[in-house]
């Protein structure tokens, strides 16, 4: 029994010492992780950026959230702190954590989000990242209570409040697309999305959007994007839709390819435009304003425009007729056949004119006058009988019969 208890722990010291001496479980290498990843392009001065860590802008019980600030080099604290005007703040764009920190850290501590900060910051800007609680679908008070903060105490720690942008991706787009279309404040100036859908009650029309989408994301994702995207093409949304087509999900991070690159420089350059100070407004062209609603089929706009620049220019032939045209497409009797009138006794009297003014007669419903406007046009020398026969303009005459013999006197189609 002894050689056989003996056996038994010599085998078990020998196991102990085989555990002893195993290795620990190795730690993840960066270079693995995506989260642990830097921006793909790169821009001077990344080394020369300050950061201020854990600010605290928001206590939830026993929790403080806190918001790290990414300063360019040539910050300048006490300009700020003294609060020395507006020439002393700087923009700032906001990385918006809308999954909430987990076990795994805060997103803030991600490489990923330390470079774009520090991206940011390296373009002259002020880059914030924060903590909030998650879920995605729960993180939007946090959210909300940071931009709050900011609008609040942002100018005494340098950023113009009036000048705000924010960034957000992938999963973080759930709740935060949601804010910025449904509480962002005034001073919130734009955003940028990337590789990321949700689901918002409305579609803003006065936040500008730069908005990309991975072609080689998951289907399922893109279509949802694509969807989301649909509502704001019918809402009328200023978004600049990018679909990078060659891109994965997270490619500011993983992408080294020009696409990539080419997208995180648009990014950039979209912040800047956002940011810079509006030029002053240049002389307005009256007439060039009147023609674009005229070319858009904005009727009731041009009348008003052709209106306007008639008061400086009242002998002006070509606006006389466009008022008058303008004026029949919104069905104004009187004022259009005043206004084509008028634009003849200036000269407006070739071919052309003359069909517009048949044009014009027939949508408002006067054949008679309509007919006798498009003879004067075809003794005038108007010849393009397919337009005539295809003309909606003109749809209430077809069935007459003095149109059918002007259409003879026109000629072959």
């Amino acid at each position: 029994m002894r050689r056989r208890r003996d056996r038994i722990v010599a085998a078990a010291a020998g196991a102990l010492a085989l555990t002893m001496a195993a290795p620990a479980a190795a730690q993840p290498d960066p270079q693995h992780e995506v989260n642990a990843q830097d921006v793909v392009w790169v821009v001077p001065g990344l080394d020369r950026v300050t950061v201020r860590k854990d600010i605290p802008f928001k206590q939830a019980g026993p929790l403080t959230l806190g918001l790290d600030l990414y300063y360019p080099a040539d910050y300048r604290p006490a300009d700020f702190e003294a609060d020395r005007g507006a020439g002393a703040k700087r923009p700032a764009v906001v990385f918006i954590n809308g999954v909430g920190d987990g076990p795994g850290g805060r997103l803030k501590d991600w490489g990923i989000y330390q470079s774009w900060a520090r991206t940011v910051a390296a373009s002259g800007w002020i880059g914030v990242t924060f903590s909030s609680r998650g879920p995605a679908t729960g993180s939007g008070p946090d959210i909300a209570d940071l931009f709050a903060f900011l609008a609040k105490e942002g100018a005494p720690l340098g950023i113009d409040t009036s000048r705000i942008a924010a960034w957000v991706c992938s999963a973080n787009v759930t709740s935060g697309l949601k804010f910025l279309m449904d509480q962002a404040g005034k001073g919130i100036v734009g955003a940028v999305v990337y590789y990321g859908d949700s689901d918002p009650a409305k579609i803003r029309t006065d936040l500008p959007i730069y908005y990309v989408r991975a072609g080689r994301d998951n289907p399922d994702l893109n279509a949802r994007i694509d969807r989301l995207w649909a509502r704001a093409l019918a809402a009328g949304a200023p978004w600049e839709m990018v679909n990078a087509s060659e891109s994965h999900h997270a490619f500011d991070a993983l992408d080294e390819t020009e696409e990539s690159r080419r997208v995180v420089r648009e990014t950039l350059a979209f912040y800047r435009d956002l940011f810079q100070p509006p030029p002053p407004p240049p002389a307005t062209n009256a007439a060039r304003r009147a023609l674009s609603f005229w070319f858009g089929h904005e009727y009731a706009k041009a009348e008003a425009a052709y209106g306007e620049f008639l008061k400086t220019h009242p002998n002006d032939a070509t606006a006389w007729m466009r008022l008058g045209l303008s004026q029949a497409y919104t069905k104004q009797p009187a004022a259009a056949e005043a206004s084509l009138e008028k634009a003849i006794s200036l000269g407006a009297n070739g071919p052309v004119d003359l069909y517009n003014v048949a044009c014009a007669y027939a949508v408002l419903g006067e054949k008679d006058r309509a007919i006798q406007a498009l003879g004067r046009a075809v003794d005038a020398g108007f010849r393009d009988r397919g337009l005539a026969e295809r003309d909606q303009d003109l749809a209430s005459l077809r069935g007459d019969e003095r149109f059918q013999k002007l259409l003879a006197r026109i000629g072959a189609s």
